[in-house]
C-alpha cells in the first residue's frame, strides 16, 4: 500500500520533470509514511510512499526493479492471491528475492505482461516502466479501489509530458487549481459528486475502473478497458444460494486477512460489515472492531454495533464525535477527498479511520455489498410503480400532472412521480440532489447533465435484458461506487496511513452475486435478502434483519441551529460567483432556513462542500502544510 506518482517525457529528447514527481511523492506523505523512493530512466521519473502492509523489511521498498532489470515499478494495493502467484512463477523457475506482494506482482507482470491482470485477485494501481521498449503501462483494479490520477501538460513545442499519480491533489494542490469544468460542477450538483473519470479539475482525469493505459515517447497515451462488471440475474432464486454466499464471504475474508501487521474491521450497525466481522472472528477471535457516532440521539450506531460484537464476541472500540470535533476538522476532510464530494459519511469515516490506526494497521469493511447484493431501499420497486412503465405515454402524464399539483412532501407525490417517469429519466444512482431544472438555477455555464454519464449504462443494461433492480446496480457500480463510496473509503482512510480492505469487492463474491434472481435482492419487505440469509447461521437475528443506517450525521439539524450561521457565511464569502449564482445559493439556504419542504439539507451541504473546497484549492484560503494537515 503507498501513495505513487510519475512522469513520462512524451517528447522525443526531452527529460521528466524529476522534481514534480518529488513533491508530488511528499504531498502525499500520509499515504506512506514508513518509506519512500525515487528513480529516473531517461525518459521516465517514478516516485512512491510507502505503508508497509507485507513483507516489511527492505524487499518492499519501492520503486522496484525486476530481478532482470528490465522493469521498474510502482505500486498501491495489496495482492491477495499473491502467495498462488508466487507459486506459479516458482513452477517456472522464477524464485522470489523477498515476501512482498509488489515483487511478486512485478515479476508475474515480466513474465506474462498485461496478461496478468486477468488473474489479479485485489485491489491496485501501478505503473510499470519498460526500459527495453521504453513503455508505460499503468493498471487500475476492477472495482476501483485505488485512485490512479493523470494529466497530459505542455504542448508539442515545450515538451508534452504525461503525470499520474494516487491523488488528484498531488497534481495540482491548493492555489494552484486555475480552471474548473462547469459541465464537471453541474453533474456534481446532481451527483453530489464529480463522476469519473472527469475531475473538476481539468485535465486531470480519473483512470477508470477495470482500465489500463498505455504511453510511450513520441506516441499517444491511450486508454484500454480489460474487465467490467456483469450482471447476470438468474430467473429463479436457488436453494443453495446462501450456502455460495458464506462460501465464498468466508474465502474473500480469509485472503483479506493476510498480512504481517494487526488487522481490525469498521463494525456499524448494519448487515454488511457485520458480516465481515463475523465471518474475521471465525479465526481471528480476538479481532478489534471500530465505530463512530454522534452526540445527538438516534445518530449513533455505537450501541447497536457494540451488542454485535458482544455476540461476536470481539472487541470494540467506540468514539463519539463532538460538532466543535466536526468543524474543526471539516475543512481538512475536504482537502483531503480532492475533489468536492459531498458524502456527509465521510466525516464520522475520517474520525473511525484515526481511531483505528491507533491500534492497527488494516481494516476490513463493509463497501460493496449494497450495490453486489441489492442493498438500497429504493432497489424496491413495488409493483405499482413497474406496471406504470407499461402505461401509455397519455397515462403517464395524466400521472405526472397528478404529482405536480401535490406539494412537496405530501405523501403519494413521490409514488406517482416514480410511477409516471421511465427508470432512465429519473434514476442516476443512489444519490440524486439536484434536479436538472434546480441545476440550471444554480450553475452559471456549462450544459452537462446527468444522463449522459448514465445514458451508455441504461443502454448496456437493455441490451443485457437486466430487470430493474439489476439495471440499477449497474448504474451505481459504474457511478456511484467509485464515485462516492471507494473515494471516500480510500482519501479518508489513507489520511491516517490506514489501509481499508473490502471483501465484498471480489471477484468470487462478484461471482456469485452477479447471479442472484431479483427475489433473492428485495424480497419480504427487505433488501440484501440472500445475504441477510447466508448470515443467519453466524449473527445475532436482529444484526442480521436491522435496516441500514450508514453513518448517520445530525447535519439537518445543525443546518438549522448550531451551524446555520457558519454555513450561510461560507455561502456568502466563498468567491463562487464566477460559476453559482449567489442569489439562487443564498434564496435555497433561506427557503431550507425556513422550512421549505422542498429544499433538503442534502442540497444545502453540497453547497456548502463545493464553496469550502473552492476556499481550499481555488482561494488559497487554508494553508494544508502551515496546518500541518
Amino acid at each position: 500500500m503507498s501513495g505513487i506518482a510519475g512522469c513520462l517525457a512524451l517528447a522525443e529528447g526531452a527529460a521528466p520533470d524529476a522534481d514534480w514527481v518529488n513533491r508530488a511523492t511528499r504531498r502525499m506523505a500520509h499515504r506512506g509514511p514508513d518509506d519512500e523512493g525515487t528513480h529516473s530512466d531517461g525518459d521516465v521519473a517514478l516516485g512512491a510512499r510507502r505503508l508497509a502492509i507485507v513483507d516489511l523489511s527492505a524487499a518492499g521498498h519501492q520503486p522496484l526493479r525486476s530481478a532482470d532489470g528490465r522493469y521498474w515499478m510502482v505500486y498501491n494495493g495489496e495482492i491477495y492471491n499473491a502467495a498462488e502467484l508466487a507459486r506459479d512463477l516458482m513452477a517456472r523457475g522464477i524464485q522470489p528475492r523477498g515476501g512482498s506482494d509488489s515483487e511478486i506482482l512485478l515479476e508475474a507482470y515480466a513474465a506474462e505482461g498485461k496478461n496478468v491482470l486477468r488473474r489479479l485477485r485485489g485491489m491496485f494501481a501501478f505503473a510499470i516502466w519498460d526500459t527495453r521498449s521504453r513503455e508505460l503501462f499503468c493498471a487500475r483494479d476492477p472495482f476501483g479501489l485505488k485512485p490512479l490520477f493523470y494529466m497530459l501538460t505542455g504542448d508539442a513545442a515545450g515538451g508534452r509530458q504525461l503525470r499520474f499519480a494516487s491523488e488528484r491533489k498531488a497534481l495540482a494542490g491548493p492555489g494552484e487549481v486555475t480552471s474548473i469544468d462547469p459541465d464537471a460542477l453541474r453533474r456534481y450538483l446532481s451527483f453530489q459528486y464529480v463522476p469519473p473519470p472527469a475531475t473538476m479539475t481539468p485535465p486531470a482525469r480519473s483512470l477508470p475502473p477495470g482500465h489500463f493505459l498505455v504511453a510511450r515517447p513520441g506516441g499517444p497515451v491511450d486508454v484500454f478497458r480489460y474487465w467490467r462488471p456483469l450482471l447476470r440475474p438468474a430467473r429463479y432464486p436457488s436453494p443453495d444460494t446462501p450456502e455460495k454466499i458464506l462460501a465464498a464471504l468466508r474465502d474473500s475474508v480469509g485472503v483479506h486477512l493476510r498480512g504481517d501487521v494487526p488487522v481490525g474491521a469498521f463494525l456499524s450497525g448494519g448487515v454488511d460489515s457485520a458480516a465481515i466481522c463475523a465471518v474475521a472472528a471465525e479465526s481471528r477471535p480476538g479481532l478489534l472492531t471500530f465505530t463512530a457516532g454522534f452526540e445527538r440521539e438516534g445518530y449513533s450506531e455505537i450501541d447497536f454495533a457494540q451488542e454485535t460484537a458482544l455476540a461476536l464476541g470481539v472487541k470494540s472500540v467506540p468514539y463519539v464525535i463532538t460538532l466543535a470535533e466536526f468543524a474543526a476538522r471539516l475543512p481538512q476532510i475536504i482537502w483531503q477527498l480532492d475533489d468536492p464530494m459531498a458524502d456527509a459519511a465521510a466525516v464520522p469515516l475520517w474520525f473511525i479511520a484515526r481511531e483505528a490506526r491507533r491500534h492497527v494497521k488494516v481494516v476490513l469493511s463493509g463497501e460493496g455489498a449494497d450495490e453486489l447484493f441489492g442493498g438500497y431501499g429504493i432497489y424496491y420497486q413495488p409493483g405499482v410503480v413497474r406496471a406504470g412503465g407499461g402505461l401509455p405515454g397519455w397515462g403517464r402524464a395524466s400521472l405526472r400532472e397528478m404529482a405536480g399539483r401535490l406539494p412537496p412532501g405530501v405523501r403519494g407525490k413521490g409514488l406517482l412521480e416514480r410511477m409516471s417517469t421511465p427508470l432512465r429519466q429519473r434514476y442516476i444512482g443512489n444519490a440524486n440532489v439536484y434536479r436538472g431544472d434546480q441545476v440550471n438555477l444554480l450553475a452559471r455555464y456549462g450544459e452537462g447533465g446527468p444522463y449522459e454519464v448514465t445514458g451508455p449504462l441504461y443502454d448496456q443494461a437493455a441490451a443485457a435484458g437486466l430487470d430493474d433492480v439489476a439495471t440499477m446496480q449497474l448504474i451505481d457500480i459504474n457511478t456511484w461506487l467509485p464515485g462516492d463510496i471507494l473515494v471516500k473509503a480510500d482519501r479518508v482512510t489513507m489520511a491516517h496511513g490506514l489501509e481499508l480492505r473490502a471483501p465484498f469487492l471480489d471477484r468470487e463474491v462478484m461471482a456469485v452475486a452477479a447471479r442472484l434472481a431479483r427475489a433473492e435482492k428485495t424480497a419480504a419487505g427487505t433488501t440484501k435478502f440472500a445475504l441477510r440469509e447466508a448470515m443467519g447461521t453466524l449473527l445475532p437475528q436482529v444484526a442480521a434483519e436491522r435496516a441500514k443506517l450508514g453513518f448517520p450525521v445530525p447535519l439537518g439539524h445543525w443546518l438549522r441551529g448550531e451551524l446555520a450561521g457558519y454555513a450561510e457565511q461560507l455561502l456568502r464569502d466563498a468567491r463562487t460567483e464566477e460559476w453559482l449564482d449567489r442569489r439562487a445559493v443564498l434564496d435555497t439556504f433561506r427557503r431550507y432556513q425556513a422550512g421549505d419542504p422542498s429544499v433538503t439539507w442534502r442540497q444545502i451541504w453540497v453547497l456548502m462542500v463545493f464553496s469550502l473546497w473552492h476556499q481550499i484549492y481555488v482561494e488559497r484560503a487554508y494553508d494544508p502544510v502551515k496546518l500541518r494537515w
